[in-house]
């Protein structure tokens, strides 16, 4: 049967309230329940996936970690060989990549690097002291090697140090 001029198809209106209505019940959903756990969470808590109706995966954030690291415990060896056959066969790209990183985020490296001595300096001084204590005679001879070697750069920074100390000194009086 031919439609006639004046009729208005309502299958296209049906689709468009359809997807105002998907994007209403997405907008609205707050929880989502885990099917690895069980439990009922926020959606933050479980990761982006486009393939999802609700744009969501099914297992939350928590148990894909666990998931990962129970991967990684059972199969650390295999997984340990494969990354070391991975360098050995991009070593050429990863010194690139490695070298532009440090170029690009130097500063943010030497800050964090900074951050990080702060914060660990007590364990730091521990641990130096104790390979000190194991190692003492070693320290010793290298210490000995080390200003036998750097005699000139040692005299230059004492001339330098006596000099300004001496300038200081005499400001002073």
């Amino acid at each position: 049967m031919a439609k006639k001029p004046y009729e208005f198809d309502t299958r296209y209106s049906d689709v468009e309230q359809d997807l105002q209505d998907r994007e209403h019940r997405i907008k609205t959903i707050c929880f989502k329940v885990c099917s690895k756990c069980g439990e009922t969470k926020l959606i933050f808590k479980f990761s982006l996936d486009k393939r999802n109706l609700d744009g969501r995966t099914n297992i939350c954030k928590a148990c894909r970690s666990r998931e990962g690291l129970n991967y990684y415990y059972h199969n650390r060896v295999k997984m340990l060989i494969k990354n070391r056959e991975y360098l050995k066969a991009n070593k050429e790209n990863r010194r690139i990549y490695s070298k532009r990183y440090r170029e690009r985020h130097g500063e943010q490296l030497k800050e964090n690097a900074s951050k990080w001595y702060l914060e660990n300096k007590e364990a730091i001084k521990k641990r130096n002291l104790k390979y000190y204590q194991d190692h003492k005679e070693a320290c010793k001879q290298y210490r000995k090697l080390w200003i036998e070697k750097n005699k000139e750069r040692i005299r230059e920074y004492n001339r330098e140090y006596n000099l300004k100390h001496k300038i200081a000194s005499q400001g002073i009086a």
